[in-house]
């Protein structure tokens, strides 16, 4: 089968089996990434302005996006939570 040019959230989340709800909070809404990622500013993801609108990526751009900041997803991820439980311990 020939691979999609275009992604949905759907796509989104087989690809990278991540719920939506995760991929906002740590990836698509995040402050550092939206920016990048809107097409108001040249990027390459439509966000849905209206209840009923699909989020629609560019797959390649998005697959070209997650592999450069893989390291930057998960390791801020990690350092989140380890400055949570420091803030607990303390």
């Amino acid at each position: 089968m020939k691979s999609k040019v275009w992604w949905s959230m759907q796509d989104l989340k087989e690809h990278t089996g991540y719920s939506e709800d995760w991929l906002k909070e740590h990836i698509l809404l995040h402050p550092r990434y939206k920016p990048m990622l809107d097409i108001e500013n040249g990027g390459f993801l439509y966000y849905p302005e209206r209840k009923g609108e699909r989020w629609c990526f560019i797959a390649s751009k998005m697959e070209e996006f997650l592999q450069k900041h893989f390291r930057d997803i998960f390791l801020k991820k990690e350092e989140a939570a380890n400055e949570n439980k420091k803030a607990v311990v303390r």
